[in-house]
């Protein structure tokens, strides 16, 4: 189906009468003058009617732009064809914004240089255009004859997938530029860009509705085994003042001890459909943030992303798993209705977001804390401003303080 868009209200009527498409239906049939050498191959009839009809130098502009096109276009062609590739990444898989090493091999077997190769669909999407002006992830200006000659260089990928997400391409338009020549790069070793994640302070204090002693992990509490000492915060209980400690270091240390480990966390992620990908995009680092957060802390965790349901397991697996769910996330969402209630009859962690844009996390943990009148916790990050240093304290500092009499 033909689309179309126009400008915004805003602009003027001159520019909306240049820019918009009245006839889309017909698109179909001018396609080939996006390319420069449609104009040429136009010019060269025209010149041949003039040569016809009009004035014999219609025939000498028809055979030099004749030339041009040839060479513009078997050069390339051939360009393509002569030469051999691969292109490997040094880590399978790097988060976004990360510096991302990249090996690419080239094999020149004809006896003159080649100038002008690339590479496109590799690593080409972006966080907040449309691809529809894609840069090269790799070009060369220059290439020796009969050489092999490896090429290192490190790209910065700003949003998240799995590479190559179609076809990777090596094309080259030297050296008129009025055509591309393509052919598919078979020899490419796939990447996944994971999204970013932003570190969070603290713990999360989610106990659940059954507790087990015994976990993957020992999780900081108030009761269970001695599992070390650390520094007095606000809201500690002077009980737990390790005396000796505090005498020998002069400032006041607690006793850490273990505390009950969660049985299961459920986190539900809204990857719902957006106009603007980079709204999802902020949405999905939250979600990263918060659960490479809570498997450090080794909570078991069940995530939901649409239909798709993970069971995370334990340790750099688990973490692996989880990413790589979220790396996989389309672009614009799954085009799924978004959750409309907060499970907060359970423990759980959901992702969503207001109709403005802004995040919001609801923490639903029932049996956390009795003396608490309301059982969840609803943080709200604005997606204007800087998510680092907003996630950076979305768990308190001081735990349990409301429980210190």
């Amino acid at each position: 189906m033909d689309t179309f868009h126009e400008l915004a209200d805003s602009k003027s009527w001159a520019a909306r009468l240049l820019t918009t498409d009245f006839c889309p239906w017909a698109n179909r049939f001018v396609y080939w003058l996006k390319e420069p050498v449609g104009w040429f191959v136009l010019a060269t009839a025209i010149s041949v009617m003039i040569g016809l009809y009009f004035a014999p130098i219609g025939w000498t502009l028809a055979a030099a732009l004749t030339s041009v096109i040839a060479v513009g276009m078997v050069w390339p062609a051939i360009a393509v064809r002569a030469v051999t590739c691969s292109l490997r990444p040094k880590q399978q898989q790097v988060h976004e914004e990360d510096p991302c090493e990249l090996e690419f091999t080239v094999r020149n077997w004809l006896p003159m240089p080649v100038w002008g190769l690339s590479v496109e669909g590799f690593l080409d999407r972006s966080c907040k255009y449309v691809d529809t002006e894609k840069l090269p992830t790799v070009a060369l200006a220059f290439l020796r004859s009969l050489t092999t000659s490896t090429y290192r260089f490190s790209i910065q990928p700003d949003f998240r997938g799995c590479y190559p997400d179609g076809d990777a391409t090596l094309t080259c338009s030297f050296p008129f530029g009025i055509w591309t020549a393509k052919r598919k790069l078979a020899d490419v070793t796939p990447v996944t860009v994971w999204p970013k994640v932003f570190p969070i302070t603290g713990q999360a204090v989610l106990q659940g509705r059954n507790p087990a002693e015994i976990g993957e992990g020992e999780r900081s509490g108030r009761a269970g085994n001695f599992i070390g000492i650390r520094d007095y915060r606000n809201g500690d209980s002077l009980r737990d003042v390790n005396w000796i400690a505090t005498a020998r270091y002069g400032d006041l240390v607690v006793t850490e001890r273990s505390a009950a480990q969660s049985c299961n966390v459920e986190v539900i992620i809204d990857v719902g459909a957006f106009e603007d990908r980079e709204k999802l995009a902020k949405r999905i680092r939250v979600a990263a943030s918060v659960l490479a957060n809570l498997h450090y802390s080794s909570i078991p965790l069940t995530v939901r992303i649409g239909k798709q349901v993970i069971h995370a397991m334990g340790g750099r697996n688990g973490f692996v798993q989880m990413m790589d769910a979220l790396a996989k996330v389309p672009a614009e969402g799954l085009g799924e209705k978004r959750p409309e209630l907060y499970l907060l009859d359970r423990l759980s962690v959901t992702i969503s977001s207001h109709q403005s844009g802004d995040i919001v996390v609801c923490v639903a943990d029932p049996d956390a804390n009795r003396r608490l009148a309301q059982n969840h916790m609803h943080c709200v990050l604005s997606a204007e401003q800087d998510l680092a240093s907003q996630l950076l304290s979305l768990w308190p500092e001081v735990r349990d303080a409301n429980l210190v009499s």
